[in-house]
């Protein structure tokens, strides 16, 4: 069984993405399946790394209203 996966992306990003994966030889969906397959597989990671200098980020605003309303709420319940 298969399903679609959407989701907004910058078009000069998209754009650019596109034509490094032509460049490349693979489609822009191959990439994504390639990227998604190793994620969960755990051959591609992410994480966030603050060193001790960096001063801790006291507030991020989203331009989308209900992601502050959401993180806004989430804020409360980490405290």
């Amino acid at each position: 069984m298969t399903t679609q996966v959407t989701f907004i992306a910058d078009k000069d990003l998209k754009d650019r993405a596109l034509q490094k994966a032509k460049q490349e030889g693979i489609t822009l969906k191959s990439f994504f399946i390639y990227a998604m397959k190793g994620f969960v597989e755990g051959k591609i990671s992410l994480g966030i790394n603050v060193s001790a200098n960096e001063r801790d980020v006291e507030e991020i605003a989203f331009a989308d209203k209900s992601i502050n309303e959401k993180a806004a709420k989430l804020a409360k319940l980490l405290k």
